[in-house]
């Protein structure tokens, strides 16, 4: 190992300052550690320059937005090949390298600020200070500034669209509470028709598809036949074209006359759908809310009118039950279906 030295330096004349430079030396990028107006600091370098000798040099200064690039003739003052540092004295006028000075009392001033994504300077414009080799791109100042407007325009254009996303969903929660309602169940509704059982005996129910014919054949009772003088069979056959909404008797099974078997709607039927409600909201209902129908597949009926409010019997003393148009096509298959019912009774409807 060999160590290149000159004999114990002179007291420094200048301060040094850790704000980190760039050399380029040969070609190859080199960390200033620390450095004055007169001389430079180097780490991790091998230089292949022993004390004495005279090289010219570029030094980088990079800040936020700039870089200054200032070639400059140093001379090698040592070595230190173990420790892989070295120490250059700056051999140009103090003219030549004022930037460096102005980068100085920038730092004294408190104006240089090292983040993790290089120097920041604040308030102050490096100026050009060398000739057409040293150029500094773009003002320091006028950056930040631009940066710090462009940086509060994106905050508060930020901050308005959050406002007036809370304020539309804190508004629609009020309005919903003050204005608007569910209804108890709704449902996709028609006039049906019900077949009823002409005879007792053992109910057996045809192939029954979706829909039925009329005339087709529903079911086969079968009879007893001491009872019934020896017939064994009556057949039921189905009074309408209509489509089956449900059957209401168990399959081979015993039933009485007059039991339900099937109910059927007619393909022509008027579909509507059938609103219930709490009784206490008859006063909403006479106030013609706004009503709104949501079907499960997702389609949404607005504002459709109201049809009729049958009357009310003992059977349905607890609801009040309305009758509302469709606000779409309908399909007799459709019967029975539920539907999501909402009441808008905001005063300006």
């Amino acid at each position: 190992m060999v160590v290149t030295a000159v004999p114990k330096r002179r007291e420094r004349e200048f301060p040094r300052f850790k704000i980190p430079l760039v050399a380029v030396i040969d070609k190859q990028r080199v960390t200033v550690c620390d450095w004055s107006v007169a001389g430079l600091g180097l780490s991790d370098v091998q230089l292949s320059q022993k004390p004495g000798d005279r090289l010219t040099i570029e030094l980088l200064i990079e800040t936020q937005g700039s870089t200054l690039r200032l070639p400059i003739n140093v001379m090698v003052v040592w070595v230190d090949h173990a420790e892989r540092r070295a120490g250059l004295q700056i051999l140009d006028a103090a003219e030549k390298t004022a930037i460096l000075a102005e980068f100085a009392d920038l730092y004294l001033a408190g104006r240089l600020v090292q983040n993790d994504t290089g120097v920041l300077v604040l308030g102050n414009q490096v100026a050009h200070k060398e000739d057409g080799k040293a150029s500094v791109v773009g003002a320091q100042s006028s950056a930040v500034a631009g940066e710090g407007l462009a940086g509060r325009i994106v905050g508060l254009a930020v901050f308005l669209v959050v406002g007036l996303a809370a304020f539309a969903f804190l508004s629609s929660i009020v309005y919903k509470r003050l204005f608007t309602f569910d209804a108890v169940s709704a449902n996709v509704a028609a006039e049906t028709t019900t077949v009823y059982q002409p005879r007792d005996g053992v109910v057996e129910f045809a192939a029954l598809g979706d829909s039925v014919r009329q005339g087709d054949r529903i079911a086969t009772i079968a009879l007893d036949q001491a009872a019934s003088g020896g017939q064994s069979t009556v057949d039921v056959l189905s009074p309408c074209d209509c489509h089956v909404v449900s059957v209401d008797h168990p399959a081979a099974t015993f039933g009485r006359a007059g039991g339900r078997l099937v109910t059927l709607v007619g393909k022509d039927a008027n579909l509507y759908v059938s609103v219930r409600l709490p009784f206490r909201r008859l006063a909403n209902i006479a106030d013609q809310p706004r009503i709104s129908l949501t079907y499960l597949g997702g389609e949404t009926a607005e504002d459709v009118g109201l049809i009729s409010v049958p009357k009310v019997t003992e059977y349905t003393a607890t609801q009040l039950e309305i009758h509302v148009q469709a606000g779409r096509q309908l399909d007799p298959s459709m019967v029975g279906q539920p539907v999501l019912a909402t009441f808008d009774t905001a005063p300006w409807h």
